[in-house]
Order: structure tokens, then C-alpha cells, then sequence
């Protein structure tokens, strides 16, 4: 059986609470678990945040925990309509990270970007023309490929790298955030190294959307075992009021049928 948030002292990383409710339990064995501990993700019962618990250690999930294991459930809808779809709305709008861009573009124009995260930099290729930026990845083979594009980067996890305060105008964290052991100190952090006025631009599954609805425990943005928190409108919003953040109406993504959320956030203070 899952232990319970209450039985190891856990509290809510947002408001501090130690009331929670299980949503869904996955035990070992189970198709949507590749850990070898039961895992559950709970809600609190006060400010309404989701978060997983326990969180297996790297020890407990394939390959060490690498995100690209190929032990690793990707198992994707409706695949044929969904990549004919992307191809045709990025002929017509641009992809995804194209649109990111464009948006954070409209709050801070140009300026220092730090994309936390990187991959192997597709985001900032999208960003180059406007932006002089910098990656943060811990993987060494995609930190590698960072630096054959030409980018600088720094190859360690965003809690153990060192950045100067006051560093970038953007921070963007690209499927980031729901990773992080606790959005609260990541937040924190991305204020120090932003300049007064800076930009955090956060995407994210969407919790509670229509693909949760549909498909419940199945859902793809549990990514079972390695999203560590799950976020609305509301609870990140609230992350980043806590933080010294101003949640910006424009631009801004978190729509009744959207499942994925993006919410920009500009440094209005510093926060210790």
C-alpha cells in the first residue's frame, strides 16, 4: 500500500497545509507504473494542489531515472490525427515553441534569455533572432548538442547551478516545472536571477482539462513517476503571486478546453 503525505509530515509546497485527499493510486506492476515502489498522486485539500507521492527515487525508476528511457510509457492517442494536425497548424501559425516565443516576445521584446530545461535547444533556435540565449540542461548528451548549435550552456540541474542574481530578462521553462521537487524554492530562484521586470514564461500539462477528464488515471500528463506536482490556472497562478510574480493577463493560455497551460509571470519585487 502508498503511504500517505500525512504519515511522513509532508506539507502542501504552496500553502503550507497538511490535509490531502488520494485522487489515483498506481501499485507495482500496474501498465501506467514503471517504478518499483506504489506511487499515488494526492490533492490538498485546502489550495487544491496535485502532486505525486511518494516521489521514487532514481534507484526505483528505469535507467536511473533518465526521462528518455525507452522503458518509459509513451503510449500517445490518436497519433496519426494529432501529428497531421501539428503539421498543418505549424504551416499555418508555427509549432509550439514558435508560439511561445512570439508570446513572451510581446512582454519582453528582447533582452537575455535562460531556458531552463533546454533539451537540445529547439526552443532557443526559435529564439535566437531576438534574444541572446543560454541553456540549462543536466543531461550531458543533449547539453552536448546545446553547444554544437553554437549555444552556451550549463550542465547541471536548475537547484544545483549557480547563476548570478539579476541575470536574464526571460526565463522560460518549457514542461519544466511539473518536474521540480518543490515549485515554491524553483520560483524563488528563476525571482533572484530575473531583473526587476523580467518575464518567467511557464508551460505545462493542465490539470483537470478535457484529456483528464476523459481519461482519468490513464492520463499522459501524469507521465506516471516523474511529474512531481500538477498544476490549474489557479494553483500556478498562486505559485507565482507567492514568489514576487505578477501574473500577466496578457499573454496568457488557460482556456475551459485547453490541456496544456502557460501563464507568464513578470518580477514585480525580489523575494528571499
Amino acid at each position: 500500500m502508498v503511504s500517505s503525505p500525512q504519515e511522513t509530515n509532508t506539507l502542501c509546497d504552496l500553502c503550507g497545509s497538511g490535509q490531502f485527499t488520494q485522487l489515483h493510486e498506481w501499485p507495482v506492476g500496474d501498465f501506467w507504473n514503471p517504478a518499483t515502489v506504489p506511487i499515488a498522486v494526492w490533492q490538498c485539500n485546502q489550495c487544491q494542489l496535485v502532486f505525486l507521492h511518494p516521489v521514487p527515487t532514481a534507484a526505483q525508476l528505469p535507467d536511473a531515472g533518465d526521462w528518455w528511457s525507452t522503458d518509459r510509457r509513451q503510449f500517445q492517442r490518436r497519433r496519426w490525427f494529432k501529428s497531421r494536425w501539428a503539421k498543418v497548424r505549424g504551416a499555418l501559425i508555427g509549432d509550439s515553441r514558435d508560439r511561445l516565443i512570439r508570446s513572451t516576445r510581446s512582454a519582453v521584446p528582447s533582452g537575455k534569455l535562460l531556458d531552463i530545461g533546454c533539451g537540445c535547444g529547439d526552443l532557443m533556435e526559435r529564439a535566437r533572432r531576438y534574444y541572446d540565449c543560454v541553456g540549462l540542461e543536466p543531461s550531458p548528451t543533449a547539453a552536448a548538442a546545446v553547444r554544437a548549435k553554437g549555444f552556451p550552456v550549463l550542465e547541471a540541474t536548475f537547484e544545483a547551478a549557480e547563476i548570478a542574481p539579476g541575470s536574464f530578462d526571460v526565463v522560460t521553462m518549457d514542461a519544466v516545472i511539473e518536474h521540480v521537487p518543490s515549485p515554491t524554492a524553483a520560483l524563488r530562484k528563476i525571482n533572484s536571477i530575473l531583473r526587476l521586470q523580467g518575464v518567467v514564461a511557464l508551460k505545462t500539462p493542465k490539470f483537470g482539462g478535457p484529456a483528464y477528464r476523459s481519461h482519468g488515471p490513464g492520463w499522459n500528463g501524469f507521465r506516471h513517476g516523474y511529474h512531481t506536482f500538477l498544476f490549474t490556472g489557479k494553483t500556478l497562478g498562486s505559485f507565482l503571486e507567492k514568489t514576487g510574480f505578477e501574473v500577466l493577463a496578457r499573454p496568457r493560455r488557460d482556456r475551459i478546453l485547453d490541456d496544456i497551460l502557460i501563464l507568464w509571470g513578470r518580477k514585480v519585487q525580489d523575494v528571499r
